[in-house]
């Protein structure tokens, strides 16, 4: 793809490439507005609503090249290239964990690839390597360190530890004074989240139906079990906590929501694909799945934790695969594949400040058709890195660390 520079403005199917004189589109229901390039360089934004009320369209722009817009917040400013390897976590802004993957033996019609994976720890700003000691979820006092989910006050963290592929250990640490409590009680996911400064709810899952929801005390670690009637969720497809509030999504698909004690649901969305929760507890990103009628494909819309649709339509596409907030709640990545090559097609970022989505493919495009992401995106621990893994035909895969200014 060519790095010209230009502004698209998306009828989201088809998108409609303009060049140099910009016009608005408009669509019913769904509404991008575009900036006018010679507006944008003097500050006078064109097509500019007010902010709207809660529940209203909001106007979102697409902007081909944000290097060049002088109001633009977000913008690229390099990116850098690890061969054949995929982050595992990321240890600090400038260090990562990654899995190094080596074609040992080429796959015959009767033998399966054999592969060789090695860890190691790599510096993103210098590209130097040293062995990996036990961090980023390597092989710790005979566990394997899953996941820390640190509360919202920085009290506490929650922290899971598989014993093997099916069962973990669970523990709360005291961030201030480092005493660690192990909770009681087999688990089989690593759904949950922090449903206060001091209350964590986990929904363990089972072998058989979904399992327990349990509310784990930060202070004590006194585990309770929470009350769910819903004969519509069999299991959780997604599971989800946010300022006291549990969402899930049930066996047709709905978004619900409820609060321990009340033990019946409310429904919230319709064909949930996946969603999403902002670290900062103020919106759920979705994406929607349909296959008749006219809301075939995939949607990526905006609601508030109360379930109302905050501004219009962020992306739309045949699917869209992955979606992931940065830390800081400040930006949104997602990747949607759209087989007409004129709809939205790649990586693209939502700029929650400008309200802009930003399409990224060409920092990271090496080759047609358009890549898209066979891991999730990997966000660095300020928010201005992301790591985005893609198969590659020379090395099996191929990460592409993107630096924003």
């Amino acid at each position: 793809m060519k790095r010209n520079a230009g502004i698209y403005c998306i009828k989201l199917l088809p998108a409609v490439v303009l060049s140099l004189a910009v016009t608005a589109c408009q669509s019913s229901g769904d509404r991008l507005t575009v900036v006018d390039s010679d507006a944008s360089r003097t500050g006078q934004q064109q097509n500019q609503s007010p902010e709207p009320a809660p529940g209203g369209e909001r106007d979102l722009t697409v902007v081909k090249t944000p290097a060049q817009q002088a109001d633009q917040r977000l913008a690229v400013a390099r990116t850098h290239r690890i061969a054949a390897s995929s982050i595992q976590s990321w240890l600090s802004e400038d260090e990562v964990s990654i899995e190094t993957t080596k074609l040992v033996k080429a796959g015959t019609a009767t033998e399966e690839p054999k592969y060789e994976y090695t860890s190691s720890i790599l510096n993103v700003s210098t590209g130097q390597s040293r062995e990996s000691t036990g961090e980023g979820g390597q092989q710790v006092d005979g566990h394997m360190l899953v996941k820390e989910t640190i509360s919202p006050d920085g009290g506490y963290s929650f922290i899971q530890k598989w014993k093997d592929k099916y069962i973990a250990d669970n523990f709360v640490k005291n961030l201030h004074t480092g005493e660690m409590l192990q909770i009681k009680g087999d688990n089989y996911l690593e759904r949950g989240g922090w449903l206060n400064a001091d209350t964590y709810i986990l929904a363990a899952g089972s072998m058989s139906g979904r399992g327990e929801i349990r509310q784990i005390s930060a202070a004590d670690g006194k585990v309770t079990t929470v009350t769910l009637e819903d004969a519509e969720a069999e299991m959780f497809g997604q599971f989800g906590v946010s300022h006291g509030r549990i969402y899930y999504t049930d066996n047709h698909k709905v978004l619900k929501v409820f609060e321990p004690g009340q033990s019946k649901p409310v429904s919230l969305i319709q064909d949930v694909w996946s969603f999403e929760i902002s670290p900062d507890s103020q919106y759920i990103a979705v994406s929607t799945v349909a296959q008749s009628g006219d809301s075939k494909g995939s949607k990526l819309l905006i609601y508030d934790t109360a379930g109302s649709l905050q501004g219009s339509l962020i992306g739309k596409g045949d699917l869209i695969s992955y979606i992931s907030w940065s830390p800081d709640s400040a930006k949104l990545a997602f990747d949607v594949y759209t087989e007409d090559k004129s709809g939205m097609n790649g990586v693209y970022i939502f700029d929650t400040r400008s309200g802009r989505v930003i399409p990224l493919a060409q920092y990271y495009a090496s080759s047609d058709p358009m890549p898209h992401p066979v891991y999730p995106f990997s966000w660095s621990p300020s928010g201005n890195r992301l790591g985005i893994t893609l198969d590659d035909p020379k090395s099996l895969l191929v990460t592409q660390v993107i630096d924003f200014k």
